[in-house]
Protein backbone atom coordinates (compact mmCIF):
# COMPACT_ATOMS: atom_id res chain seq x y z
CA UNK A 1 0.00 0.00 0.00
CA UNK A 2 3.01 2.04 0.07
CA UNK A 3 3.01 2.73 -3.68
CA UNK A 4 -0.38 4.70 -3.08
CA UNK A 5 1.67 7.59 -2.36
CA UNK A 6 3.16 8.77 -5.56
CA UNK A 7 -0.23 8.82 -6.95
CA UNK A 8 -1.89 10.23 -4.08
CA UNK A 9 0.44 13.08 -3.94
CA UNK A 10 -0.29 13.46 -7.69
CA UNK A 11 -3.90 13.91 -7.12
CA UNK A 12 -2.97 16.12 -4.32
CA UNK A 13 -1.40 18.76 -6.79
CA UNK A 14 -3.77 18.26 -9.26
CA UNK A 15 -6.44 19.32 -6.89
CA UNK A 16 -4.33 22.28 -6.59
CA UNK A 17 -4.04 22.84 -9.58
CA UNK A 18 -7.88 22.55 -10.17
CA UNK A 19 -8.53 24.50 -7.09
CA UNK A 20 -5.97 27.73 -8.37
CA UNK A 21 -7.89 27.69 -12.09
CA UNK A 22 -10.87 27.76 -10.54
CA UNK A 23 -10.57 30.08 -7.66
CA UNK A 24 -7.97 32.89 -8.79
CA UNK A 25 -7.89 32.58 -12.52
CA UNK A 26 -11.86 31.47 -12.49
CA UNK A 27 -11.36 30.06 -15.91
CA UNK A 28 -13.82 27.77 -16.47
CA UNK A 29 -12.79 26.70 -19.76
CA UNK A 30 -9.69 25.97 -18.94
CA UNK A 31 -10.84 23.51 -15.79
CA UNK A 32 -12.61 21.91 -18.16
CA UNK A 33 -10.38 20.94 -20.85
CA UNK A 34 -7.81 19.75 -18.01
CA UNK A 35 -10.20 18.49 -15.44
CA UNK A 36 -11.04 15.18 -17.40
CA UNK A 37 -7.53 14.26 -18.67
CA UNK A 38 -6.06 14.85 -15.48
CA UNK A 39 -8.59 12.56 -13.63
CA UNK A 40 -7.51 9.84 -16.35
CA UNK A 41 -4.24 10.13 -15.57
CA UNK A 42 -3.96 9.83 -12.04
CA UNK A 43 -6.52 6.96 -12.33
CA UNK A 44 -3.51 5.00 -15.02
CA UNK A 45 -0.72 5.82 -12.18
CA UNK A 46 -2.90 4.67 -9.30
CA UNK A 47 -3.82 1.27 -11.15
CA UNK A 48 -0.60 1.02 -12.22
CA UNK A 49 1.24 1.13 -8.98
CA UNK A 50 -1.56 -1.23 -7.48
CA UNK A 51 -1.63 -3.74 -10.21
CA UNK A 52 2.37 -4.05 -11.33
CA UNK A 53 3.89 -2.78 -8.06
CA UNK A 54 2.49 -4.41 -5.78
Amino acid sequence: MAYMLLPALLAVVFAAYLAYLFLWKKDSATLKSVLYPGLFFVAVWALLYYFVLK
